[in-house]
């Protein structure tokens, strides 16, 4: 008797196993188990196939048409009767060598497509779109929005740096710069005073070039890459904008650069 429990247990674990790996190549759940079921007991009428796979009568057709399609079921009349019948298994094989086939097709469709899809998407963000971010991971999150849209090369402008904020701020922007110095971004910012710790250990990093402008405002105005803004305002609760502008960005750029000019080396 306990053989015969072990037995049924290990042919239950069998018939799961099945089930889950014919899922997992793509058929459904209903598929399984009409295509089992007629692998079972052979060429049967839909009686015999609901009573073994234990379906609704409702769906059985739309399964059994799906699983042709699939090349894994077959049909015939006998009697006037309709009767259906599994592919060899191996069929399987050719299943998911078509699939291989659909997936390769479908692969260099949207291959094709991708210059139109991405100059839709670059028209799009041609608007201008403001994100507002509150507190300081507010600000983290802005920020790395920021540098991660921008492209090896690029360069982030900086107008009224200052070490005038809490310390957490000041470490987040000195860390930063690990990430931006791997993505080779090159970085030039105007500092409001250059008598601190913060301005010496930018004045020391690569891809780095400093300038000092003491009268400028001391809200600090970044510019990241052709088309972001990024506006910070450190009083709390700190509030940081990114914008999101060509147009915009091109007129901050033109200030800076005047600002830089006139700015201490």
């Amino acid at each position: 008797m306990g053989g015969n429990r072990k037995n049924y247990k290990g042919n239950l674990f069998l018939g799961y196993m099945e089930e889950k790996s014919l899922e997992k190549i793509g058929l459904t759940k209903n598929e399984t188990k009409v295509y089992l079921a007629l692998l079972k007991i052979g060429t049967s009428k839909v009686g015999e196939i609901l009573k073994e796979s234990k379906l609704n009568s409702g769906k059985i057709y739309e399964v059994i048409n799906s699983l042709e399609q699939k090349g894994l079921v077959s049909e015939s009349t006998i009697n006037n009767v309709k009767h259906f019948t599994a592919t060899s298994p191996k069929r399987l094989l050719d299943y998911i060598e078509d699939k291989k086939k659909e997936l390769a097709e479908e692969t260099s469709l949207v291959k094709s497509l991708l210059p139109s899809l991405e100059n839709l998407s670059e028209k799009k963000q041609n608007k201008i779109k403001v994100l507002t971010y509150i507190g300081f991971e507010g600000l983290k999150t802005a920020v790395d929005e920021a540098i991660d849209s921008m492209k090896q090369g690029e360069e982030i402008c900086a107008m009224s740096v200052t070490h005038k904020k809490e310390k957490k701020f000041n470490d987040f922007w000195i860390n930063l710069n690990n990430k931006r110095i791997a993505k080779k971004i090159r970085f030039r910012p105007i500092f409001s005073e250059k008598q601190s710790d913060f301005y010496k250990i930018f004045k020391k990093m690569p891809l780095t070039s400093i300038r000092v402008f003491d009268l400028f405002p001391q809200s600090p105005i970044s510019i990241y890459g052709k088309d972001k803004v990024l506006i910070n305002l450190y009083e709390e609760p700190a509030i940081t904008l990114l914008i999101y502008s060509e147009k915009i960005a091109n007129t901050f750029k033109k200030i800076f650069e005047e600002i830089w000019k006139m700015s201490k080396k």
